[in-house]
């Protein structure tokens, strides 16, 4: 209908004056104007949303901060949808793509609810078959915000969430479905952390509660999930902590007599495990509980203060000259205490690395 307004215009420019030409040329505008403002609004079909097939492809995950729960990611957004009123006759038969610049066209407006920052668009392109299927490709970077599950570290495992919304002027007018041949991970070496391994992406459209109008929302979440590589903290907190429990039991191969010696050594081991708590203690957020590795030190530092209890409790014994309860209490000291310790941490672990 458009197209012949503008081809009777077009005459009308030609039999007319200048100055009936002039009216023709500001109608022919304002009919091209209306045209592409009717492309802007959503192609809903008989008061029906719009179906959007989404894809998140990730080709880096620059940086993961546990301390501030947050991510950082590169990747590539993908959306499908279709709109009939961009159906046209291809030149062949073999048909072909229309490349479409932003702004011509609706878009659906999708935001990423949990970025720190709105995302970088980094490059955009859209293109238009000839049925009025639309592909959009977004290039993007973001920072985004999750809360991590941290009982389990350093043996966890973290699901790194990409939640997208429509914004609320749009959110009757679409629904997600998603697009598993546009959603993975790139295979390229740089894609993954020194100290994360990515093992997949997977994606789930729902459908979410708004707090104040509690009314429901179309919502699509993306979970990268990745690994820690804990070999670091194997030869870097978990075997010193366990030497410095040796340290504590030798204390007990120590002459009875010679408790200068004893304390000092049972001392050296437990400021030793303090300043690795501390250490440690800078990498993670301050969480409402315990971590593996928390249980683990605490374990490691109440078996050091034992051992420094059966010094005292040794010395005491010696002092009022009972020499053979000294040495009994020792003797059962060096069978019980290795075998103690083992046998809480066995006991402890599978509580955290399971939850």
């Amino acid at each position: 209908m458009a197209a012949l307004i503008l081809l009777g215009l077009a005459v009308l420019r030609l039999s007319y004056p200048a100055p009936l030409r002039a009216q023709a040329a500001e109608v022919s505008r304002a009919v091209s104007a209306a045209d592409e403002g009717a492309l802007l609004s959503p192609p809903l079909r008989d008061g029906k949303p719009v179906d959007i097939k989404l894809g998140f492809y990730v080709t880096n995950l620059t940086e993961v901060d546990e301390v501030h729960e947050r991510f950082r990611i590169n990747g590539y957004l993908s959306e499908i949808w279709r709109d009939l009123r961009l159906a046209f006759k291809p030149e062949s038969l073999s048909g072909q793509m229309k490349r479409v610049r932003p702004g011509q066209i609706w878009i659906p407006d999708l935001l990423m609810i949990n970025s720190v920052s709105p995302r970088q668009r980094i490059s955009v392109n859209i293109k238009a078959a000839p049925d009025g299927t639309v592909y959009y490709l977004e290039e993007f970077q973001a920072e985004l915000s999750t809360q991590y599950a941290l009982q389990a570290f350093p043996f966890d495992r973290q699901s790194l969430e990409v939640v997208m919304q429509p914004f609320l002027d749009e959110r009757e007018t679409m629904t997600f479905a998603a697009d598993l041949e546009r959603t993975g991970v790139s295979p390229d070496p740089w894609v993954p952390l020194a100290q994360w391994e990515i093992l997949g992406v997977t994606s789930a459209a729902q459908r979410s509660a708004m707090p104040i109008t509690r009314s429901r929302i179309a919502e699509f979440e993306f979970d990268l999930t990745v690994k820690r590589r804990y070999w670091f903290y194997i030869w870097r907190v978990f075997l010193p902590l366990v030497l410095m429990a040796v340290v504590s039991y030798c204390t007990f191969w120590i002459k009875l007599s010679d408790h200068y010696t004893q304390v000092t050594i049972a001392l050296t081991a437990i400021l030793t495990e303090i300043a690795f708590l501390f250490a440690i203690s800078s990498s993670l957020p301050r969480i409402p509980y315990l971590t593996y590795i928390d249980a683990f030190f605490l374990i490691t530092l109440f078996f050091s203060f034992l051992s420094m209890a059966e010094l005292v409790i040794v010395h005491q014994a010696i002092e009022q000259e009972h020499f053979g309860r000294a040495q009994s209490i020792r003797r059962v000291s060096r069978v019980v205490y290795p075998v103690l310790y083992v046998l809480c941490n066995l006991a402890v672990a599978p509580f955290f690395i399971s939850s």
